[in-house]
């Protein structure tokens, strides 16, 4: 807690002191893949909650642990990165060992404003790794015009998921009351909730018993009967979270590659969201309905509410369908797809 109050001069030479003095004592790496997240986890064990980007460090910890001993492949992921990561990646690879980088999502004018540039500088270290995987083509993309196309190896990976994990319930849910779930999380903008909570109502007025669940909003909400908020839930508690919806609703804007979005595909949830950001290449034209939206990084451009509740009544009504091609669509995603083409990877780096 101390490094926040400390100046900036002196917080790289602490950073340098710590990368260094750890790299010097790990040790003599082996041939073996010995993995380090570059302490961005915490402790197995912890009650801390997970969430966004850093899901996937999970996974990769599962498989191949998480060490400072004797490790010769460092993984970063952009949305979780550690103080200081271009002297993190320097001294990696001036003690010899390999750097991977996922990026994730880039910021632009529409959310960040006058910030983008300054949010984006701070994931340029990414052109000092050894290997750069990009999390859907449009996170490469993104990449590419807001943090300069890389050099080196590289590929496109969406997410994994764990589809033994995230799976549908053994008995389906009565569809009424329809429900449906999204998240409130890091909403970008009021027009989102508002565009949102307007389409649940145009059900309502079409005559349709409706429930909406937000996951972990922490904006007012109005005081209605079929609104349901949900604070926080760990990975233990999602599958039964995913099990209480028969839709998931995502109205976020260029959304890179959600994760909660594929773990609800998993579980069977069709998902109505926008023809935008990664959201195609994760749903796919058969998991669900993306209305049309443009790819515009100056300003947010929402659908009214009636094309949402109209989406919405469309996957409701050939639900079962939609719930099958979703559960099918993420099978390709599954974490074991993408730890080992991970492994693949890191054994290609280390020869």
């Amino acid at each position: 807690m101390l490094k926040k109050f400390l100046p900036g001069p002196l917080k790289y030479l602490l950073a340098v002191f710590y990368v260094a003095t750890k790299c010097f004592l790990r040790g003599m790496p082996i041939k073996e893949i010995r993995l380090n997240l570059a302490g961005t986890l915490p402790p197995i064990g912890s009650d801390k909650i997970v969430h966004g980007g850093k899901v996937k460090l999970l996974h990769l910890r599962e498989k191949f642990g998480d060490t400072w001993k004797k490790f010769n492949v460092a993984y970063f992921v952009s949305s979780g990165l550690p103080f200081a990561p271009s002297i993190w990646i320097k001294i990696y690879r001036w003690f010899g060992i390999k750097v991977v980088w996922n990026q994730n999502g880039t910021a632009y004018k529409a959310w960040a404003g006058n910030k983008a540039d300054e949010i984006n500088s701070l994931m340029k270290p990414m052109h000092g790794a050894d290997y750069v995987i990009y999390q859907t083509e449009f996170t490469k993309r993104c990449s590419d015009k807001f943090l300069g196309k890389f050099q080196g190896p590289s590929e496109v990976l969406i997410n994994p998921v764990d589809t033994k994990k995230f799976v549908p319930p053994t008995v389906p849910l009565s569809l009424e009351p329809f429900i449906v779930i999204m998240s409130g999380h890091h909403f970008e903008s009021k027009e989102r909730l508002r565009v949102s909570l307007e389409a649940m109502r145009e059900l309502r007025k079409k005559g349709e018993k409706t429930k909406l669940i937000i996951i972990g909003n922490t904006q007012e909400l109005p005081n209605e009967e079929w609104i349901e908020v949900v604070g926080k839930f760990n990975q233990e508690d999602a599958p039964a979270l995913y099990h209480k919806a028969h839709v998931m609703l995502h109205l976020k804007i260029l959304d890179p590659c959600p994760t909660f979005v594929l773990e609800a595909l998993s579980c069977g949830l069709p998902v109505v969201g926008l023809m935008n950001g990664g959201m195609p290449e994760l749903v796919g034209n058969r998991a669900g309905i993306l209305i049309p939206a443009v790819e515009d990084f100056e300003q947010f451009r929402y659908p009214t509410p009636v094309q949402v509740a109209n989406a919405l009544l469309e996957t409701k009504n050939n639900l079962q369908e939609f719930s099958k091609n979703a559960r099918n669509q993420t099978l390709k995603f599954d974490k074991e797809i993408w730890l080992k083409r991970h492994e693949e990877i890191f054994n290609k780096l280390l020869k």
